[in-house]
């Protein structure tokens, strides 16, 4: 009878060790799987935010107002023919100093005006306002 005895520890032994043997797998198989969704988690996020970071603006300028408004002043002007090309020369450089330093600063994309239909905001103003300045000679 001992020797009867003998396996019947042994397997109580092992029967013992299994459920927790495999509750530990378990535990350590959730544990893994958690990890593995909490850094796809994160990388999804850290991605949608590099993504909407990196991402430019996209705004509106009139040029053809803002051109149209110049010649609309400079006809009721009496200026020679010399100096309505150095005024248009320089009005255009204005401009365009005016633009490459917007886009220098803020980074965006510069549309023109009917080029987009709506969601863009609108520079026209700053842009107008800086040119002004640079045309009366202001810094």
């Amino acid at each position: 009878m001992p020797e009867h005895s003998a396996p019947d520890a042994v397997e109580r032994l092992t029967d013992e060790n299994r459920p927790r043997k495999r509750s530990l797998l378990r535990r350590r198989s959730v544990y893994i799987a958690a990890c593995v969704v909490l850094v796809l988690m994160l990388s999804a996020c850290i991605s949608v935010l590099v993504t909407t970071m990196m991402q430019p603006a996209y705004v509106v300028f009139d040029m053809k107002g803002t051109i149209d408004t110049f010649r609309q002043q400079t006809a009721q002007s009496s200026l020679t023919k010399e100096a309505l090309e150095a005024l248009t020369k320089r009005f255009g450089a204005s401009l365009d100093a005016s633009l490459t330093r917007w886009q220098a600063t803020h980074g965006g994309i510069i549309l023109v005006k009917g080029a987009v239909v709506s969601g863009a905001v609108d520079i026209t103003p700053e842009i107008q306002a800086d040119i002004a300045r640079q045309m009366q000679g202001a810094p």
